[in-house]
């Protein structure tokens, strides 16, 4: 089976050095900044290492693979599959690991859907430098299933979801602006606790409030907490974003939470349910959808 890779940045790297300690070599790859003089030379470092051969032409290694991986920034995917559309072929498998949007990968998928290919629009849900090729990939689109059967004999870690082109690239998205937020949100809190030393406070009283409690008890309460006291937490917000200026301390987290805040007054959620309480995070969810 040939493999092989237009893109040769971090996840391709990664990806083949993990083939590479599993003892499968014979990859091929090409990248658009392999003959740059400066970035050049990590690229062809990098190949070497993993023991992939570097291919001057993207063409040619679409040409030549059974399993295509495309691992270009999410700006460049649609141009590589305009450039590449040309040679595909009916049973080959055309994997697209990008962070593009579902938009991109239908727009992919619809580019080349002609051709016969096996699309798999695959989103990469873990750590690279960690996991290198076992990296936890959800795949969805018309070549999911192909791609699965292809490459977990090789030891990567596949999750299927579904066969339309987007659905991946959809779950990749969503977590993100959960676990990049957070991870924001964190820096934030912890500069404040630190500017008002009270770090270790902070860190127990939170541990106590989130340790040990199922994730979706979390959004059930917290989301329909929300809803309900919105103008309450709104507006002790502005004490928080007041204490934050007051100590020369980046605020935007803060306030973007007291705009989500301030959006969700217009559905009166304490009105409605006086005197009751919301079934779990789902039900706001759906008022905020059919009201919108």
């Amino acid at each position: 089976m040939n493999i092989g890779f237009i893109g040769y940045g971090e996840a391709a790297y990664n990806i083949t050095l993990g083939f590479s300690k599993s003892g499968i070599t014979g990859i091929r790859a090409n990248d658009a900044m392999m003959n740059h003089e400066v970035m050049g030379k990590q690229v062809h470092a990098r190949a070497e290492e993993a023991k992939v051969t570097l291919v001057e032409d993207a063409k040619e290694v679409a040409q030549w693979a059974d399993v295509l991986f495309a691992a270009v920034p999410s700006s460049f995917t649609m141009d590589v599959c305009n450039e590449i559309k040309g040679v595909l072929r009916k049973g080959q498998i055309y994997a697209d690991v990008s962070a593009s949007t579902p938009a991109t990968k239908k727009a992919i998928w619809e580019a080349v859907k002609d051709t016969g290919v096996l699309f798999a629009d695959a989103a990469m849900l873990g750590s690279l430098p960690k996991d290198k090729h076992q990296v936890p990939i959800t795949a969805s689109g018309n070549g999911a299933a192909a791609f699965k059967e292809a490459m977990e004999p090789l030891g990567m870690n596949i999750t299927l979801a579904g066969e339309e082109a987007g659905a991946a690239s959809a779950i990749k998205l969503v977590r993100s602006i959960f676990m990049k937020g957070i991870a924001s949100l964190m820096i934030e809190t912890m500069q404040a606790a630190d500017a008002y030393n009270v770090t270790d406070e902070i860190i127990a009283s939170l541990s106590k409030s989130m340790d040990g409690i199922p994730f979706k008890d979390h959004l059930d309460r917290l989301v329909t907490g929300s809803a309900l006291h919105c103008v309450r937490r709104a507006a002790e917000m502005k004490g928080s974003i007041a204490m934050l200026e007051e100590d020369g301390i980046m605020s935007e987290m803060t306030v973007a939470t007291k705009h989500r805040l301030e959006a969700l007054e217009p559905y009166h959620f304490a009105e409605k349910y006086v005197g009751s309480k919301p079934a779990g995070f789902a039900e706001i969810i759906e008022a905020i959808r059919v009201q919108k």
